[in-house]
């Protein structure tokens, strides 16, 4: 039994069983992923991510069984079962291990023991010892047959339950109602958008929508920070509902718009630009297809071979930014517009949400748009622009290394606009205008200097990092005008089902701007709130929290803001007419007479109802009817 080809066909027997094992261990695993991610994959992608799962997990398991080599020789047969159960053990432990060492979503609780080195190399052990049962009780060719077939038809029930069907419609979509395209934009200012009074940065797209429908000029994102605020567009209620304020965060169980749609007979897809929209986190609740993968072939980033790279990726770059370029997410909506059968052909509306990340930092647009607002050498030494930019964030600095001109760095963020308004235009162009309801609204600015906050968001309540484009386009039913009115993000969802005709569900808080187009007075205060980075690093250096928990309210009236702090209860008033990017505080000014001092007093009252643990319903942060008429008294709304 020693000699030298009984050893060599021994090890043959193990690796190829072992591969083997693999390749069935990765082939249910990228059958998981096609029956339970809702990805757009055609037939050729499905076989492809099958074969490369087979594949994936054949290599794993074979590379990892060369240790038994060492082993003496054993009959062919056993050598051939040892090396089959060992090729599953060798993924199981894998997938394991890359779910125990993977840090949870900020603030929300590991699962016991998580991290634990100590634990997973018991929990290791002990399934080994398992399948060692397997191995070792299994005896005789039918013993081992019925052995592996088990263990196939578990892998066959693991597969199974990873199918997440979603309900059935219990409605039909009402009579001469639209198709929806919902487009997002991440991290862009309206200040920096054509149809907000900017010549010199190209939004050809979104000004032209404007032009044709309604233009919103005081909307307000209800949180500066991706997932909270896309968290409220979509459900129709604020943090100070919902209670997430930071990415990374479950969604809470409340009705979003496309659970609504779809439950009307909508069909449902969305294609998202960001890691922060993760389906997993509830945002692909309604949608038949939710499209947020960003590899070369939709899926395989779902596969152990992937997640145990991305694993190191993410322990060498803790700071690496995941994203696609909306190049690639508008190639993939577009695709699934096309699938859409024909109205009067079996087909029916639909609702699209298409998600636009790149003017979020690092501002790297592609070429022409690199070019488009600056020429020159930004690393030239005789600029020295850039000396006043401090405390920049660790995911910017790679890009900002050397540059010298602060202009560049501004140009490139215009350029990310730009190029993010052609991938507007694109999904336009595919769309039925007159048979289409488009909604487009970013999901929050950016700071570029302002209060002292450079290329980034998330921590405050500004102007610049809340106000953002809003406009609604459907010919005929939404008027061309301009409303001044306050808007908040949770008052997207309201707004796009009362224009299609469906119910809102009471829970809502955000309300539609309908009514405006009639004439009716609109909000008398959009309301925002954050974490409050400033206060929470002062009190976790001093040891008092281990969390964030102080936070930032904000209150957009027409034409000013204002910021209240929790941890002390100071706040700042702002009057945009003047100021249009609120960074001169006026709150000593307004507070001098006695009409200011009652406008700051009570709009202090309504930001510390923001803050209330309670405050969940509407009244609680909602001005009543008389305090509308003080305000429009004191001159803080139009009349």
């Amino acid at each position: 039994m020693n000699d030298l080809p009984t050893r060599r066909l021994t090890a043959l027997a193990i690796v190829g069983a072992s591969a083997a094992a693999g390749a069935l261990f990765g082939s249910a695993e990228a059958a998981r992923v096609v029956v339970g991610e809702r990805l757009l994959l055609g037939d050729f992608q499905v076989v492809a991510l099958l074969v490369l799962g087979a594949l994936g997990g054949a290599v794993l398991s074979a590379a990892g069984s060369l240790p038994l080599l060492v082993l003496p020789p054993r009959p062919l047969g056993r050598a051939r079962w040892l090396g089959f159960v060992w090729g599953l053990f060798v993924p199981i432990v894998g997938s394991v291990g890359v779910a125990w060492f993977t840090d949870p979503p900020p603030f929300t609780e590991p699962f016991p023991l998580q991290g634990n080195v100590g634990a997973f190399a018991a929990l290791t052990v002990a399934v080994g010892l398992l399948l060692g049962v397997v191995y070792q009780g299994a005896r005789g060719a039918r013993a081992v047959g019925g052995a592996a077939l088990s263990l196939a038809v578990g892998l066959s029930a693991w597969v199974y339950a990873a199918v997440d069907p979603l309900p059935a419609p219990t409605g039909a979509v009402p009579a001469g109602a639209p198709n929806v395209l919902l487009v997002t934009l991440d991290t862009t200012r309206a200040d920096r958008v054509g149809a907000y009074g900017n010549e010199s940065v190209q939004t050809r797209a979104f000004d032209a929508l404007a032009a044709e429908g309604a233009l919103f000029t005081a909307a307000s994102a209800v949180a500066p920070v991706t997932g909270p605020s896309h968290a409220s567009m979509l459900s129709g209620r604020g943090p100070w509902d919902h209670g997430v304020l930071l990415n990374g965060v479950p969604l809470p169980e409340t009705p979003l718009l496309a659970e609504l749609l779809r439950d009307q007979g909508w069909a449902t897809g969305a294609f998202v630009s960001a890691y922060v929209l993760d389906g997993g986190l509830g945002f692909a609740r309604g949608f038949e297809v939710y499209d947020d993968d960003f590899g070369w072939l939709p899926g395989a980033s779902a596969l152990l071979p992937a997640r145990i790279a991305a694993m190191g990726r993410r322990h060498a770059d803790p700071d690496e930014v995941l994203e696609r370029r909306g190049a690639d997410t508008v190639d993939q909506a577009l695709a699934w517009i096309g699938q859409r059968p024909a109205a009067g052909r079996g087909g029916g509306a639909w609702f699209l949400w298409v998600h636009l990340f790149d003017a979020h930092g690092p501002y790297a647009p592609p070429p022409p748009y690199d070019t488009l607002y600056y020429q020159g050498d930004e690393r030239d030494p005789a600029n020295t622009s850039m000396s006043v930019v401090e405390n920049v964030a660790p995911y910017l600095k790679k890009s900002l290394l050397g540059v010298t001109d602060l202009k560049y760095v501004l140009a490139q963020y215009d350029g990310e606009v730009s190029y993010a308004d052609a991938q507007l235009a694109r999904l336009l162009g595919a769309v039925d205008t007159q048979n289409t309801l488009v909604a487009v609204m970013g999901d929050h600015g950016e700071s570029l200097g302002e209060h002292g906050v450079w290329f980034n968001h998330g921590d405050d309540v500004y102007e610049t990092s809340v106000h953002v484009p809003f406009a609604l386009r459907w010919p005929g039913r939404v008027p061309v005008t301009k409303v001044t009115s306050p808007v908040e993000g949770t008052d997207l969802t309201p707004t796009i089902l009362e224009l299609v005709g469906v119910a809102a569900p009471q829970e809502m808080t955000g309300e539609s701007v309908v009514p405006t187009f009639a004439g009716a007075p609109g909000r008398t205060i959009a309301h925002s709130m954050c974490f409050d980075r400033v206060a929470n690093l002062a009190a976790r250096k001093a040891g008092t929290i281990t969390a964030p928990t102080y936070r930032m309210a904000g209150l957009r009236g027409p034409m000013s803001r204002f910021v209240a702090r929790e941890v002390d209860g100071t706040s700042t008033y702002y009057e945009l007419g003047a100021d249009p990017l609120g960074v001169i505080e006026a709150s000593s000014t307004v507070g001098a007479t006695p009409a200011g001092a009652e406008l700051l007093s009570l709009l202090r009252g309504q930001a510390m109802a923001l803050f209330e643990g309670d405050a969940t319903s509407r009244s609680a942060i909602e001005v009543s009817a008389e305090e509308r008429q003080r305000l429009e008294a004191l001159g803080y709304m139009d009349q």
